[in-house]
């Protein structure tokens, strides 16, 4: 062979080795396991382990549902009885879910909907003894199935979840690209240098233009106009795309009908529906994004102007067309889209309704769509299509509670700037906002001392006899005054919380629900200004980007939150109409 060939050879094979080489050397001298091994161990080893773990595990949640039956046929507390078998089911559940180091178990496979099924009727049977004979079928016919080491069944999961299948692949991919030494030390400066090369903050981030607001209508006091706001690149994808129900979409679930069945579900539990589609950060702001004049279609949204909405990219989102054709179907639907256009024109003085270097909305922004849909809900009561208890009716509402709201600041630093990679140096700001948390103040009469309370009837009835005024008149009087005068009050304050026991109202949503509320101000989201809107207390289930199938299965899980409730309120992002993790399952209860 000529010798250069052979030199190219060598060259090209040190390179392709080194990789594999570096990463060998760190997995070897550092805690972390030598990943290539995986695949061995997963072809020969994980099934079978696997199979003599579940084995284990059934034979467990045998042990535990005989003991509990055998409990509550004797009359004990139906829920303790339940909480190790509840835990013997999560132990099970995990171990069955997890088929390898990198796949997960379809949820399609009829092993997944028997242990949802199983969860979902050991957590309502509590609230309804009479599912007892299902629940019992159920556990027993899970338990049979899988007490037992099946090597077909770990042969299957082999050919269907293996080093072979592109989910294992994939999954075993981006573990490599993640987890890469070279990568890990090389990746940062490379971003930080496309970025100072080429403006590119990343692929999941979208840099929007040079805009015409500068201080605080752009976010920041210090804004200059040449600074851009940073847009998730789902965000935008959605609206450049074709709509999720065009006929080009096919392939996507559609979420109208999944939006549909649940509403169906609901009204079967004789609870209402509420469809709360949050707007992207790019309908709102279209002009920070691509740097078009919007002041013109903002002033006419401001003022109502039909012709001027028509200009307003937000208004022709995807998100808005199929809102209002969930309204015109005659679903209970809340516009964000045009309050908050038209609250745009109040920018320069209030500040911006969404983050600059975040998907997300400010403060300011949340607590107008608590204001609109604390609005829609009082509709629907005076439309009579709920009725929800007056707080006069509500057990320990006596006197009613209320709820007071205090300024708190914040330093925020946007996820989409995180997304970049390039927050490590520096590159975006963190952004203060300033939110207004929300503390419940339970207003309790303290108990009177009758001893002060007669002396001072006492007195003050001497003194209204000086001015020769009748004796029932001076004993009413003085007895009024001197309870008002020595009944004190306990107005303790504490801090907003969910209440599923006293809540009607019922809340499922994304991470749109959870910015303030769960982080940083804490108490300040649109759920606690929703709460204090409407005066009274509510129940959240959250799951970040999550909202259009994983929310309803932690829902379906415990089905029972849903006793007592009168209204359920879903909001999730415009952009999983497209991208919502899962797609638009159905999702029985």
């Amino acid at each position: 062979m000529n010798k250069k060939y052979l030199i190219s050879v060598i060259i090209f094979s040190v390179l392709l080795l080194l990789p594999f080489g570096v990463q060998a050397v760190a997995d070897l001298r550092g805690e972390k396991r030598f990943q290539p091994f995986d695949i061995f161990k997963d072809v020969v080893y994980t099934p079978i382990v696997r199979e003599k773990k579940v084995a284990a595990l059934a034979d467990s949640l045998d042990a535990k549902w005989r003991a509990a039956r055998e409990s509550i046929a004797a009359g004990g507390e139906t829920s303790e009885a339940l909480e190790p078998v509840v835990s013997a089911l999560s132990d099970l559940e995990a171990a069955v879910l997890t088929v390898n180091t990198y796949a997960e178990l379809d949820s399609s496979e009829t092993r997944y909907k028997n242990l949802k099924l199983a969860d979902t009727l050991l957590a309502k049977l509590e609230d309804e003894p009479e599912s007892f004979k299902h629940a019992d079928s159920c556990v027993k016919s899970l338990v049979a199935e899988l007490n037992h080491v099946s090597l077909w069944r770990a042969f299957l999961d082999v050919k269907h979840y293996g080093v072979w299948t592109s989910r294992y692949l994939r999954a075993f991919e981006n573990k490599i690209d993640d987890e890469s030494a070279i990568v890990l030390a090389l990746r940062p400066k490379y971003q930080l240098a496309v970025w100072k090369i080429f403006n590119d903050p990343g692929e999941k981030v979208v840099l929007g233009a040079a805009g015409k607001c500068i201080g605080k209508s752009c976010g920041r006091d210090t804004t200059m106009a040449s600074d851009r706001w940073l847009f998730y690149r789902q965000d935008v994808e959605f609206l450049v795309q074709p709509s999720p129900l065009d006929l080009r979409s096919a392939k996507l679930d559609n979420p109208v009908k999944a939006i549909e069945k649940f509403r169906d579900q609901l009204k079967a539990k004789g609870v209402e529906l509420l469809v709360v589609i949050t707007p992207g950060k790019p309908s709102i702001y279209p002009e920070r994004l691509t740097g078009g004049d919007s002041d013109a279609s903002r002033d006419a949204a401001a003022a109502g102007n039909a012709a001027g909405h028509a200009n307003s990219i937000g208004l022709q989102s995807h998100g808005k067309k199929i809102l209002d054709s969930l309204t015109r179907a005659g679903f209970n639907t809340v516009d964000l889209y045009t309050p908050l256009l038209a609250a745009k024109s109040r920018d320069a003085v209030e500040g911006p309704l969404y983050l600059n270097d975040d998907t997300h909305w400010t403060p300011r922004g949340a607590e107008l769509a608590a204001a609109e849909i604390a609005a829609a809900v009082n509709r629907l009561e005076s439309d009579g299509k709920i009725k929800l208890k007056a707080l006069s009716e509500c057990d320990d509402c006596k006197p009613p509670f209320s709820f007071i709201a205090k300024d708190s600041v914040a330093n925020r630093m946007g996820d989409v700037g995180e997304m970049s990679g390039l927050n490590k140096f520096g590159v975006f700001k963190m952004q203060k906002v300033t939110g207004h948390v929300v503390s419940q103040q339970n207003i309790k009469e303290l108990e009177r001392d009758p001893l002060a309370d007669s002396i001072c009837v006492d007195s003050a009835y001497k003194e209204c006899m000086k001015v020769k005024t009748s004796d029932v008149f001076c004993l009413l009087t003085s007895q009024t005054a001197c309870a008002f005068k020595n009944t004190k009050y306990d107005t303790t304050t504490t801090p907003f919380k969910d209440d599923f026991r006293k809540s009607e109202i019922l809340i499922l949503g994304d991470s749109f629900s959870r910015i303030y509320q769960t982080d940083s101000p804490v108490n300040a989201g649109w759920i606690a200004h929703f709460a204090k809107n409407v005066n009274r207390p509510v129940a959240s289930i959250v799951s970040d980007g999550g909202a259009s199938t994983l929310v309803r299965e932690k829902l379906a899980r415990k089905a029972s939150v849903l006793k007592g409730k009168k209204l359920l309120i879903w909001e999730f992002v415009e952009r999983d109409l497209r991208f919502g993790a899962e797609g638009w399952k159905t999702v029985e209860f």
